[in-house]
């Protein structure tokens, strides 16, 4: 066809122009076909090894010579597994003095985030490089010597099930001074055919690259002639290089880098593989481009180099040194920061930290994070106080509806926090979308995009892209720092380009936000990502094993800890840190949103499997330092309290419980009541008063159980306690929930609550990933069904009823209980599930006037309107959430608890928790089956009582543990002691974590703020503490020791403020390392 410009109009071109620049481009691409001279029948002969599980230690050493020949037409492949190849290769003698290269052709595929097969060569014994679909050439001599022989050995892995035919291997010279004129000439001929036709720089160049070309002797290949035409060809190709700029022009730092999708479509032990094979390329590009910087992050990826690539890893860390290999990014992954906790991003930035120090002498400085969807609005504060100065990514870039206004801002938190963002602006010049990419190709056209699409220019001059073929890894090639390198010379009318790593762009950023901050804009709150928000629900299974691990590391942290001060029990050190490092792989931006195939999941579910079986078991780290902490004596209990408040209510003491039994505690003996689970299963609870504050009371099952109390009223239609009504219809559905001190009703008028209904979720592209505004259009509910609804329980603690509904293939049962003396409604549910393409949400319709509903996020919580007044606020109809989301008025307020669910929308006064979905890309099963979830509807006294909204969903999803003798004593014991380590005073400050310092013999309290109110809390110890200083969340720096008065310190805290405190018992040294 007719060469064209698609800028031809908005550049004012002519005819004549368009006929230039298409006979340039022709002439550059005959001038590329000149590189490589083919040299034909270069004897060759693979033989292949096709066991499974053959290792390159095996492959190093075997016999290749015996293994079976493979052809041409030899088929090949497994899947998810590795084939070894091998031959010899005899050096001919057309090549004596040139670089001999082999270039290898498969049936390469282009999948998401890769290529099919990937394959790791060596050379001669020693690894070489990765070959894939974007590295085919491999060096295997320069200034080659005619018989030279070297042996090449290609470990080749194929993921996909589909027979490959052949792998063939090419021979040539490389012809690297012809390369060098096509990269000098192609590269400003790429830039000037973007530059308008009136701009005097376009003809320039043109002109220029014309006499070049002209002066070469074309005719036929690589011969004497056209060889003997290139000094002037150089010569004359110099001179674009001379021009001198007729505009002040931007400048892009370009860093190379690839990015390692840890599990997405591929496990997490083939990402071991990934890594090693990109950074083999890496640092082979390095030997020929001393120019070239490249910089990577993830801890976890380096730590599997040093186990499975000893070789690799030696060289990288000499490239280290040398400053070519770039160490930075804070985080053991690139976790998401959506779901995990406030704790588990402290540790992803401890354990990533803790490695670039301790193994490249490198202390990061900044949250890498380009791919992760959406960002926590606490997250510059936990970067602040973890010594974290810069914030990066790109992924705000592919918002469906709005584009985020800046490129370069501050970035300001909920509790006041400010830190320095950066967004990766690398997009084609002519793309008139949102949209930017951290896989760039140094492409002419990504390098001036990159400039105009940035903002806010009028600020800054300087923006940074970066390269490299990535989310499989891969990483950059030889064509693109070629481009970068001519860019970095100069052309007129390109921005200038600096090749080098992200610390000295962002060192220089930092200087210019500093010394002018008033020129660059602020954004404030959340970084909502408007895409992809069904990442907050897929694989449900996945996030609510997340939070219970969660949860029982920060047990065995404490239990550990108290073990350790009162009773020197070792600390579990290696099995937390082992326990923690899995919990944190587990939080990688594509395993944990629910986004990965089906093996993954395999995978992450033994995983967590292996940190439950491990804790529950009565042999194991956790009940060994229970036991050892509160020392239960023959037929006691030991009730542990994990939470820093004191606690009341319900306590499951399980299934094996003698019936007609009661638990003993100093406050008297309550009968135990049998109880049901949504599952089937059975449970026994009995009420407590007074649990110590981050500790433990006595206990005792006893045979004689007290008498039980009488509020308790239930019925297949109500159930009701002192505090609250609830009504429900004749299909399950609640219709009124009164709370009686108030006189008030909670529900809108002819409204029903927790209906549950399924929603047509067919999202347009990234089917697990995607919930798209359209979905609310299609709906059915399920009360539109059958429902068998009868009364479970009837007290003497709790009343509950029992509604089994069907839907399609589907069934639901929910035990909706009330407990005595509780404002809380708990809805227990049981979900076997077997949809695709739909997601369920229990929906509740308050009586309220609000226009904002307040989420819990990490060590805090953010507000987001309800409305839908602008495109943002439309935008954001899927939202992020932590245990509980609360709307209320300034006196009176309703919140909705969970212990396992992150997905929500409110629309006015209407809230909906999102409960499951039924993906099928890319695992076509995900969720299939049975899901059990508890969320609560709790009625509180508004805004002035938030502070109570995170205790109560705080003890939702902290059970007291407990711990002894489950037999029942004739008799109750005579004392029942207690133990609290630490408790605060006020009701708006929590201590989340209790654990032993990292480099230390001090103990660790986690403290924040969590009720956006100013506090002077007071924090008591139940153990004599001689010194507490705060220090920051890496556990570093700590300040002057805080005065202690009466065993207890007082701490001052901001809005949302997260402190830490280190604390040294008094007496010796408690805490052996």
């Amino acid at each position: 066809m007719t060469y064209s410009n698609p800028l031809s109009s908005k550049l004012g071109l002519l005819d004549d122009d368009l006929k230039m620049e298409g006979k340039l481009l022709r002439l550059c691409a005959d001038l590329e076909r000149k590189i490589r001279t083919p040299i034909p029948n270069v004897p060759f002969q693979w033989h292949v090894q096709r066991a499974d599980n053959f290792s390159a230690a095996e492959a190093l050493q075997a016999d290749w010579r015996s293994w079976e020949k493979f052809g041409s037409r030899s088929v090949w492949a497994k899947h998810q597994e590795h084939t070894w190849f091998a031959a010899e290769i005899t050096v001919p003698e057309e090549a004596r003095g040139k670089v001999f290269v082999a270039n290898f052709t498969s049936q390469w595929q282009q999948r998401p985030g890769s290529t099919d097969p990937q394959c790791l060569a060596y050379l001669d014994g020693t690894i070489a490089q990765a070959l894939d679909g974007n590295h085919t050439e491999l060096v295997i001599e320069r200034d080659a010597v005619p018989g030279s022989r070297h042996v090449l050995l290609v470990n080749a892995f194929t993921f996909f099930d589909r027979p490959l035919v052949g792998f063939e291997v090419d021979f040539f010279i490389r012809n690297e001074r012809a390369e060098k004129l096509y990269y000098d000439l192609q590269t400003p001929l790429e830039v000037a055919v973007l530059l308008y036709q009136n701009d005097p720089r376009r003809q320039a160049i043109l002109n220029i690259v014309e006499r070049a070309l002209r002066a070469l002797d074309r005719r036929d290949g690589h011969t004497p002639e056209f060889e003997a035409s290139l000094p002037a060809a150089e010569r004359i190709a110099r001179e674009i290089y001379e021009l001198a700029d007729t505009e002040v022009q931007p400048q892009i730092t370009a860093v190379g880098s690839t990015h390692l999708d840890v599990g997405w479509l591929w496990r997490v032990m083939h990402t071991r593989d990934k890594t090693g094979r990109s950074f083999a390329t890496v640092l082979k590009l390095m030997e020929e481009y001393p120019q070239f910087v490249f910089m990577y992050n993830q801890s976890v990826l380096f730590d599997f180099l040093k186990q499975d690539y000893p070789e690799i890893w030696e060289r990288l860390l000499e490239r280290v040194k040398s400053g070519q290999f770039e160490i930075e990014g804070a985080m053991w992954v690139e976790p998401d920061v959506n779901i995990a906790s406030g704790e588990s991003l402290v540790r992803q930035i401890m354990r990533g930290r803790r490695f670039h120090i301790e193994h490249f002498g490198v202390t990061p400085r900044t949250v890498w994070l380009p791919d992760t969807f959406g960002y926590s609005a606490n997250l510059p504060q936990i970067m602040a106080k973890s010594g974290l100065d810069y914030f990066v990514t790109s992924k705000l870039s592919w918002n469906d509806t709005d584009r985020h206004p800046y490129d370069t801002f501050f970035w300001r938190g909920i509790d006041g926090t400010v830190t320095k963002a950066q967004l990766i602006t690398a997009q084609k010049y002519d793309s008139e979308q949102i949209f930017t990419t951290y896989n760039g190709d140094l492409s002419v056209s990504e390098t001036m995009g990159a400039w105009k699409r940035y903002e806010p220019k009028a600020a800054y001059n300087e923006v940074v892209m970066s390269y490299g073929y990535g989310d499989g890894g891969g990483g950059p090639t030889r064509a693109m720092i070629e481009r970068g390198t001519r860019l970095e010379r100069g052309i007129p009318g390109a921005p200038k380009v600096k090749l080098e790593g992200i610390v000295p762009f962002l060192d220089r950023l930092g200087k210019a936000m500093d010394a002018d901050p008033g020129r660059f804009p602020t954004w404030n709150g959340e970084l909502y990502l408007q895409y992809h928000r069904g990442t907050l629900t897929s694989v449900a299974k996945n996030k609510a094993n997340n939070r219970n691990a969660e949860r029982r590391l920060r047990e065995l942290e404490f239990l550990g800890a108290v073990a350790l001060a009162t009773a020197g029990h070792a600390y579990p050190a290696e099995t937390l840190a082992e326990f923690w490092e899995l919990v944190l792989i587990n939080q990688f931006h594509d395993i944990l949103p629910g986004t990965s195939i089906p093996e993954v999941y395999v995978d992450s579910d033994a995983e967590y499997g292996r940190i439950f079986s491990t804790l529950d078991s009565a042999n194991g780290p956790w009940h060994a330092a229970a036991r050892a902490a509160t020392r239960p004596g023959d037929g006691q209990l030991r009730l542990i309290n994990f939470t820093s408040q004191a606690r009341s209510g319900l306590v499951h003491l399980g299934a094996e419980v003698a019936e007609g039994t009661g638990l003993a505690t100093a406050a008297g003996v309550e009968p135990i009541q049998r109880i049901v689970r949504a599952d089937g299963s059975a449970d026994s609870v009995a009420p407590v008063a007074g649990l110590p504050p981050l500790g433990w009371s006595g206990a005792q099952i006893v045979a004689a159980a007290g008498g039980g109390g009488g509020e308790l009223s239930v019925s297949p239609g109500h159930l009701e306690n002192a505090l609250l009504r609830v009504a429900f219809d004749e299909r399950g559905e609640i219709t009124s929930v009164f709370d009686k001190t108030r006189g008030r009703e909670t529900l809108a008028p002819g409204a029903r609550a927790n209906r549950l209904i399924a929603y047509e979720d067919k999202p347009m592209n990234w089917d697990a990933w995607d919930i798209d505004r359209y979905f609310e259009e299609q709906f059915w509910p399920l009360a539109d069904g059958e429902a068998a609804i009868a009364v479970a329980e009837t007290g003497p603690h709790r009343a509950a009823i029992r509604i089994e509904r069907a839907y399609r293939k589907s069934r639901f049962v929910q035990i909706v209980s009330l407990a005595a003396g509780e404002r809380q409604v708990e809805f227990d549910t049981f979900i076997d599930w077997q949809e695709r393409a739909q997601v369920v949400k229990a929906l509740f319709p308050f009586d309220l006037n609000t226009s904002e509903i307040r989420s819990e996020i990490q060590f805090g919580h953010v507000k987001r309107p309800t409305h839908r007044n602008t495109s943002w606020d439309r935008a954001r109809f899927e939202a992020s959430m932590h245990r509980w989301v609360d709307l209320s008025e300034t006196d009176f307020g309703v919140a909705l608890l969970n212990d396992s669910k992150y997905a929500y929308d409110c629309h006015e006064q209407s809230v909906r928790l999102t409960l499951v979905r039924g993906s099928s890309f890319p695992s076509p099963d995900a969720d299939l089956g049975a899901h059990r979830i508890r969320y609560g509807l709790l009625v509180h006294e508004g805004v002035i009582d938030l502070a109570e909204v995170h205790r109560a969903a705080e003890r939702f999803n902290n059970p007291v543990a407990a711990v002894g003798s489950l037999e029942a004593a004739a008799a109750p014991a005579g004392d029942f002691p207690g133990f609290s380590l630490a408790g605060v005073d006020v009701p708006n400050v929590t201590i989340e974590t209790v654990k032993k310092a990292e480099a230390s013999d001090a103990l660790v309290l986690r403290v924040f703020e969590h009720a956006n109110m100013r506090a002077e809390a007071t924090i008591r110890f139940g153990l004599p503490v001689s010194s507490v200083r705060v220090a920051n969340l890496m556990e570093e720096q700590p300040g002057e020791p805080l005065a202690i008065a009466d065993n207890a310190v007082r701490l001052s805290l901001r809005p949302f403020e997260i402190a830490t405190l280190l604390v040294e018992i008094r007496g010796g040294n408690p805490w052996p390392m």
